[in-house]
């Protein structure tokens, strides 16, 4: 038995029904083509593949641009890549293979699990977006199989189907991480604003992901059923040219397209603060374009090629920014069990607390002394976990000193005859107390001064001493007012520290 796809349309019929109905695009090719092969009864509805050998969905034969982009992805040389492993075992085809795992399939019986033909061999469509059959057969918007962006350790559809568990813990490990809160921690906001950033659909609404998803009609301003960052927020199930299949790369050095830095940027300079509806003179997630030297008040002392670029932000050093510290990928050996356990950087630690086994612990809350920088040596920054932790201390002592004096300056302004330029408004002209304020926000932001710690010194230096000048006030004589840490010699590639 064989069953027919579609009809033969000519472009011109095409165009006219476009235009006749209004239409938006599915990325749908319609065209003449092979019929495909009905599927084993014992799949379930599952197609799989109508040429295994040459990798050709059925579902790609309409979906053309995703069956392109998906060919390049591992998820099409799943089965083959297994086989190469040397540690192919019969359990690993659940994962590498089409059949209930990813999708809503009711029933653990279908696709490969029933035929163990090569037509299911790979991930395809249907490992998200379950049995193609009735679609294929008679495509219509009514009868899409529509794939979910949710992701969780107790649910099997979705990417937590597979990557899950002690082999390949990605969403094991992202739901221990704030990007599995971000819902949670925007307090069911219905600002779109917000929700580009703390919600899944939201972040896709806002870079333009225009495919079909579940949960797509939770749109920005609705508050119902809203995800959090999950991992299609960040990685493309039907591929990209990033890698990993990243929506935007890692080693883009701008605000616009580089995957991190299009949320961890909110209220990092004087502009930001200053936009209409903002009440609050603080940093949000200033991360981007503090890494970038933009962040925070230039005082006029200070001009704004003064900024600083750090190594951590010079794509020629280190050419994965933000990931090359956050999401690091390492292994260890448990001493009570004696067996391998991984981690994939999806909990986006830089310098985690460590717990028995070698990973990171549940319990992120450790003296410095526990934690460990091996990242910083995995990523070629530092020769030794020992010089990062010496950098990062000085750095950081450095720095509370420089925070101390600013908030004493602060103070004492607030109780002078120009307090009232100590009190935030966005109807007022900015001023220095103000600024001051603001980069003793971004200074004492969690990890903040590890991103660009010379940037933030010369911030605070800057702002003490606009501050005695303005408001003739004098700064203690035991804080030393000159730059103590040392810069790269080259601002704007980057040196060594």
């Amino acid at each position: 038995m064989r069953t027919t796809r579609f009809h033969s349309l000519s472009l011109a019929t095409i165009a006219a029904a476009g235009f006749a109905m209004g239409c938006t695009s599915e990325k749908v090719v319609y065209r003449s083509g092979t019929d495909f092969a009905a599927p084993p009864a014992a799949a379930a509805n599952f197609v799989g593949y109508y040429d295994a050998t040459n990798k050709q969905t059925v579902c790609g034969s309409c979906h053309v641009d995703f069956q392109t982009r998906w060919s390049k992805t591992k998820h099409a040389s799943a089965w083959a890549d297994l086989q190469a492993s040397g540690s192919a075992a019969g359990y690993c085809a659940a994962c590498h293979t089409v059949n209930n795992l990813g999708n809503f399939a009711k029933d653990t019986l279908v696709g490969y699990r029933t035929t163990k033909s090569d037509r299911y061999h790979d991930v395809q469509c249907e490992s998200c977006h379950g049995a193609g059959l009735t679609h294929a057969s008679g495509p219509n918007t009514s009868n899409r199989p529509l794939a979910s962006i949710n992701a969780d350790t107790t649910i099997t559809s979705g990417c937590g189907g597979c990557h899950t568990g002690t082999h390949n813990p990605f969403t094991s490990d992202w739901k221990k991480s704030g990007h599995s809160m971000t819902w949670e921690t925007s307090h069911n906001s219905t600002d779109p604003y917000c929700q580009g950033c703390h919600t899944g659909q939201g972040a896709l609404t806002t870079w333009g992901v225009t495919d079909n998803y579940i949960e797509k009609n939770n749109t920005n301003g609705n508050t119902t059923n809203m995800l959090p960052a999950t991992c299609a927020v960040c990685h493309d199930p039907h591929g990209s040219d990033n890698d990993h299949q990243l929506r935007f790369p890692l080693n883009a050095p701008n605000l616009d397209n580089n995957l991190c830095i299009k949320c961890h940027q909110r209220r990092a300079t004087v502009a930001d603060v200053l936009q209409p509806g903002n009440t609050r003179n603080s940093v949000h997630s200033p991360e981007g374009p503090t890494l970038l030297g933009n962040a925070g008040w230039f005082p006029p002392g200070m001009a704004a090629s003064d900024s600083i670029i750090a190594t951590h932000g010079t794509p020629s050093r280190n050419p994965k920014l933000c990931a090359t510290c956050h999401v690091q990928s390492y292994s260890a050996t448990d001493p009570a069990t004696k067996q391998t356990v991984f981690y994939t950087g999806h909990r986006f630690l830089a310098t985690p607390c460590l717990g028995a086994n070698g990973l990171p612990a549940d319990n992120q809350t450790c003296a410095i002394t526990a934690q460990s920088f091996r990242t910083c040596v995995a990523g070629g920054c530092h020769a030794s976990e020992t010089a990062a932790k010496s950098a990062f201390t000085t750095a950081e002592a450095r720095i509370n000193l420089l925070v101390g004096q600013a908030n004493t300056l602060v103070t004492q302004a607030k109780a002078g005859p120009k307090k009232a330029e100590c009190t935030f408004s966005p109807s007022v002209a900015y001023t220095t107390c103000m600024g001051t304020q603001l980069n003793v926000s971004l200074a004492t932001k969690a990890g903040s001064f590890v991103h660009n710690p010379f940037l933030i010194e010369q911030l605070l230096i800057a702002s003490i001493n606009q501050m005695k000048k303005d408001y003739n006030l004098t700064a203690s004589a035991s804080v030393d007012l000159t730059p103590q840490l040392t810069p790269p010699p080259n601002k704007a590639s980057g040196g060594t520290r």
